[in-house]
This record gives structure tokens, sequence and C-alpha cells, in this order.
């Protein structure tokens, strides 16, 4: 069996526009490909990895194909309490490696297989034809469940954007609607949107490698304590750091900051005085914060959980 490289959208900053594209949800979730035949399931991450077994809810997408054979494309999904994609649930289900210690999870992260493409069908290679066409192909022939769907298309990606950002999802699809199925990112046909979102963050130490800093450990009050939410290092250059290692004898202090963080390797703790912008994609079950950047810094005061103005 030919395990298939999928198709990956190009992170850009402008939305296309145009008759010449569709937008879709981007769902915050991990890759699945599915291979259906003779009553047949096999899943695969886009590593190629198989996940057949890991993810036994979507064995009912062989009683929704009306064909004998299929290659679906789509994103295995966990939603939150407030129904938003959660990558941090479906990532921790994605870890399971041992059969036996699965029951629980089937119950605490449930998930779900939004499809949005179809490579195969009963027999056929369809990634030649255009998007339009092979969509065309997957509605006439999947049927939905509650846990298994296919995803929208919508026409204008502005649009979209704006209302995923008021529903704080990860952000848009955009594909050419004459678009071919090619494997990887070489390519000007699929693009994705990310919607990224900041926050004010205290800067309660600093870690260390080969005598210079190389992150800072982030944090925000909550009730008057400094909680710990993070280390970040992207978006600071070499300038920033050494910076902040010339300033860090000057703001260092003997304890630990932070209500959380009990202990932390090759660290300096810092008077909770510099604060800095960072944007995230997503605040974790743990509550720390996914793929932070460092925006730059800032000479606003720390806010507590009230959002009021935190003296040091």
């Amino acid at each position: 069996m030919e395990i298939i490289q999928v198709m990956e959208p190009v992170l850009v900053k402008n939305i296309p526009t145009g008759n010449d594209w569709i937008h879709q949800v981007k769902w915050d979730g991990v890759r699945g490909i599915t291979y259906l035949e003779d009553r047949s399931f096999r899943l695969f991450t886009k590593s190629g990895r198989e996940r057949t077994d890991y993810y036994p809810e979507l064995r009912d997408i062989l009683s929704l194909l009306n064909g004998r054979q299929a290659v679906l494309d789509g994103e295995i999904v966990v939603f939150d309490s407030e129904y938003k994609p959660s990558f941090q649930r479906v990532l921790t289900r994605e870890r399971i490696r041992i059969k036996e210690n699965l029951p629980p999870y089937l119950q605490r992260y449930p998930v779900n297989y939004i499809i949005f493409d179809i490579l195969f069908f009963n027999g056929r290679d369809l990634r030649n034809l255009t998007l339009e066409e092979r969509s065309e192909i997957l509605h006439a022939n999947i049927q939905k469940k509650p846990h298994i769907t296919l995803t929208d298309s919508f026409k204008d990606g502005t649009q979209l954007f704006d209302l995923m950002r008021q529903k704080n999802y990860e952000g848009i699809v955009s594909k050419n609607k004459s678009s071919k199925y090619l494997a990887g990112k070489k390519h000007n046909q699929w693009y994705k949107s990310k919607i990224l979102k900041k926050t004010l963050a205290v800067i309660g130490g600093l870690s260390w490698k080969a005598e210079m800093p190389n992150s800072l450990l982030l944090g925000v009050y909550e009730n008057n304590s400094l909680v710990y939410i993070g280390n970040a290092s992207l978006g600071l250059s070499q300038n920033d750091f050494r910076l902040l290692k010339d300033y860090s004898s000057s703001l260092s202090q003997p304890n630990n900051p932070f209500t959380n963080l009990i202990k932390a390797k090759d660290t300096t703790w810092l008077q909770p005085a510099l604060t800095c912008w960072v944007s995230y994609l997503e605040w974790t079950d743990g509550r720390s914060l996914r793929h932070p950047k460092i925006l730059g810094f800032s000479k606003e005061q720390p806010l507590n959980a009230d959002g009021k103005e935190f003296s040091v």
C-alpha cells in the first residue's frame, strides 16, 4: 500500500481573494489519512505512522462510504468544554502508545474526524483532478455522522477569518478551486492564515546556556501571585540577549517569584519589573502558552487578574 505524502498549506499574511478561491476552517488537530477497502479501515498520521487501533471511534466511517474503496484526507480533532478544537487535548490522545491505557481517554478525549479531501475512489487516483471535482466526488459518496463529518467551504475568506477570530479558533485555510493534490508545500495552491493572540507577560527569570541567556521565564498575575506560563526565546535577537545579560545582575533576586514553579535548572530569578508582549496560539490545559513568541519589551506595568496595575 502506498503511504501518501499529504498536501500542506503554506503560511501567508494576506488572505487570497476572488472567485478562484474557497476558504475553510483550520481545524487545530492531527492530520489523518484513512484507507478504506473491502470493509477494512486503516488510519495513518501525515508522518506515515499507523494509528488505526488508537482511534476506534473512526471505524464508523466504513458504514458511511458509498463505494468499495477510498483514501480520505482530514483532521482528527478533540473539542474542549466550549466546543473549540483543542490541540492540547488531541495531542494528549495522540501520545497514547499502550492499547490497554486507551479506555479512559475514549471518554475524556473523544475524537472527531473532519474530512476535507478524497484522493482515491473505487481504485481511481483522483489527485490530478481539480479540488472542485474531488469535492463533488467526496460529498456524493460520504455520509455524515455527529463525530465524522465534512468541512464546509466559504467564498469570503476575510469574513471567515474574522468569525474564527471571534470564536477564538486557530485560523483558516484558503484553497484554489483548480488545485490538484500536490504532496508537501512546494505549490501556490493552498494557504493558511493563523490567528495569533497576545498577552502582556512579566519576565520573572532568565535561563542560561554557555554563559548567555537563552530564554525568558514568563508569568502573569492571578490574585496578586505571579503564575508561570512558560519559557520563550523566539522573537529575541542576539542583541536582546546581550542586553538581558548586562541588566540581569541589577534585576536579579535570590527568590523564585513564581508561585507554581518549584525549580528550574540554570536560571537567574528576576525582580518582576520587566514586561513584554507575547503572541501565542492558545492556552494549554495546564495554563501555559502554546508557541509563544516575544513581540517586544513594554513599559507597561504588569496587571493582576482584575486588570489593575501590580506594584513592584
